[in-house]
């Protein structure tokens, strides 16, 4: 006849087990964005990008389907940064420091390439934000270190 406090101490590992294997399989799941809309109409409307609502996995597929030579090609504009508000000045400082950082999300783009190609990244977004509320604010005013413009062919 068995003990009734090895009993109890088997039901507390099994329970421990389950729990952990509960925690371990929900720390995996993914959030995946659904593409379209609830009514099945996957185009995007006019003004809005069409990437939007993109899933994972067809973005992931979309990014490494971009040819190496344009992650490093210089980009001139944001699309959800308003450059034109910046001095002449301040906007060579914002774009010679974001056309030479790497995004850190691994898309292998710099981080104007990245907000330029990909403008739902979420690492990218947030930095450069504050890169350019930095330099506006005047935090940032000289790009020293970071590469100049290429010169146009």
């Amino acid at each position: 006849m068995r003990s009734p406090l090895r009993v109890l101490v088997l039901l507390g590992v099994l329970a421990l087990i389950v729990v952990a294997a509960w925690a371990l399989h929900r720390s995996f799941s993914m959030p995946v964005r659904e593409r379209g809309s609830a009514s099945g109409a996957g185009a995007a409307s006019p003004g809005q990008d069409p990437n939007a609502g993109e899933d994972v996995v067809a973005r992931a597929l979309r990014l490494a389907g971009i040819d190496t030579t344009r992650k490093k090609q210089w980009v001139e504009d944001i699309p959800d940064l308003e450059l034109a508000s910046l001095t002449t000045a301040q906007r060579e400082t914002f774009l010679r420091i974001a056309n030479a950082r790497r995004c850190d999300c691994g898309c292998g783009f710099t981080l104007a390439g990245c907000r330029r190609f990909d403008s739902e990244c979420d690492k990218s977004g947030p930095r450069a934000r504050a890169l350019y509320d930095s330099v506006r604010a005047g935090w940032i005013t000289s790009a020293g270190g970071f590469p100049g413009r290429p010169a146009r062919r």
